[in-house]
């Protein structure tokens, strides 16, 4: 999925040219609202007024409508337009962004900074640097953007988080689907091979689907995922996949050529 940025009537900028703050907030909004008009009187764009209004931006922001912004200011904004316009919850597991050596540089930007970071909408500098005092281009703010809307866009930073997949018995498998029923039994074979035969309840989730999207197998990032295939090859890829992609409860069983499990 591709989504574009409407920069509206204006000229659209050059790439490499830094954006200030209202044309920031414009992107952000106007991304998620559509176009709005300025309020009757008011000196600053009809996006600064709803999103000063919604709680996106602060005064500070105002302060510095036309000055570029800063990467910390970006984070901020766009971690407060996901609570507030989309709903997208926190993160709970964040350790990743203990990576950055600059994360506390800011004390008040460190939680704004750390969502960002392991959602995968803004990515690092070199030498794991956030740069909170950095500016941006309009390629790079148009990239954050695209990348807040579109998760699918995202790459989440999961490095120093210690999840680990786990191979389990057919019979403990088995066991932890009787005790949890929100987990997934998932097949990672092609739908031709699923066809051929397939363990009982499991649904088919290509692998190759898997690594394009790891998002697409379910919402909640704690739901027991049991993976298997044929030999086990891709199991373990798609459980890498997985846990890459943040998932804290990944599990493989043996292939169905290791396995005499009754298929149907």
């Amino acid at each position: 999925m591709e989504t574009a940025i409407d920069f509206g009537a204006e000229a659209k900028p050059h790439p490499e040219d830094h954006v200030t703050t209202e044309q920031f907030v414009t992107m952000v909004v106007r991304s998620s609202k559509g176009n709005i008009e300025p309020t009757h009187g008011s000196w600053s764009s009809g996006y600064m007024d709803y999103a000063l209004y919604k709680g996106i931006i602060e005064d500070y922001d105002l302060t510095n409508i036309s000055n570029p912004i800063e990467r910390r200011s970006a984070a901020r904004i766009v971690h407060e337009a996901l609570l507030t316009e989309f709903g997208e919850r926190d993160e709970y597991e964040w350790s990743a962004a203990e990576n950055l050596k600059d994360l506390y540089s800011c004390h008040t930007c460190v939680m704004h900074i750390a969502q960002m970071y392991v959602k995968g909408i803004m990515h690092g500098r070199d030498h794991n640097l956030f740069d909170a005092a950095g500016s941006l281009t309009h390629a790079e703010a148009a990239a954050i953007v695209v990348r807040m809307l579109d998760r699918e866009q995202r790459i989440p930073q999961t490095g120093g988080r210690v999840f680990q997949s786990k191979s389990l018995t057919p019979d403990e498998a088995w066991e932890l689907m009787l005790n949890d029923p929100t987990g997934m039994l998932v097949d990672v074979r092609t739908h031709e091979e699923y066809q051929t035969g397939h363990i009982q309840e499991s649904i088919c989730i290509p692998l190759r689907d898997i690594s394009n999207n790891p998002f697409s197998v379910c919402v909640r990032k704690d739901t027991p995922l049991i993976i298997y295939c044929q030999r086990g090859y891709k199991s373990s890829a798609a459980a890498q996949a997985l846990i890459d992609a943040g998932y804290s409860r990944v599990y493989t069983i043996p292939g169905i050529e290791q396995y005499p499990y009754n298929l149907i």
